[in-house]
């Protein structure tokens, strides 16, 4: 028996498909959904989504949101942002990341709401980031660029 899921953004559809289970972080912690499991509504957070079909399996990076699991093994995710790996560029997410550490730095102790505004900025960077590197790695894609690396004086 099989799931049948919805992962919604609002600029477009990502998934409607058969799945065998999903992973979801919610803001109680992940939960991983299998056919038959009690209806529940959950809010989703910033993390990282893991899908498995019969196809294989796929991590993609999401953030805010909810969660609805319906009693006829349909799951409906609405999610704010929601990107699969190859869909990912690490030097954007890496300065992405650095502009929310620096505003977090500067507003630490002034502004409340710009300080957790980029703490969420951070969250979703961090797994955006965790999800880009995995699917890179899947692919054997470098994570840095190797004009970036310094030079090795005694190579192996």
């Amino acid at each position: 028996m099989s799931l049948h899921l919805e992962l919604v953004t609002p600029e477009r559809i990502l998934f409607s498909i058969e799945a065998e289970r999903v992973t979801l972080p919610t803001a109680e912690g992940e939960i991983t959904v299998l056919a038959n499991h009690a209806p529940l509504v959950a809010k989703l957070v910033a993390g990282m989504m893991i899908l498995v079909t019969k196809q294989g399996t796929e991590e993609v990076a999401v953030s805010g949101g909810f969660i609805e699991i319906l009693k006829d093994n349909r799951v409906r995710v609405l999610a704010d942002t929601a990107e699969r790996g190859e869909e990912l560029d690490l030097t954007a997410i890496t300065a992405a990341k650095e502009r929310a550490e620096q505003v977090m730095k500067e507003t630490v102790r002034s502004d409340d709401t710009a300080y957790a505004l980029a703490a969420a900025s951070l969250e979703r960077e961090l797994a955006r980031e965790k999800v880009a590197r995995r699917a890179h790695a899947a692919r054997r894609v470098p994570t840095v660029d190797a004009a970036s690396l310094p030079h090795d004086e005694n190579p192996v």
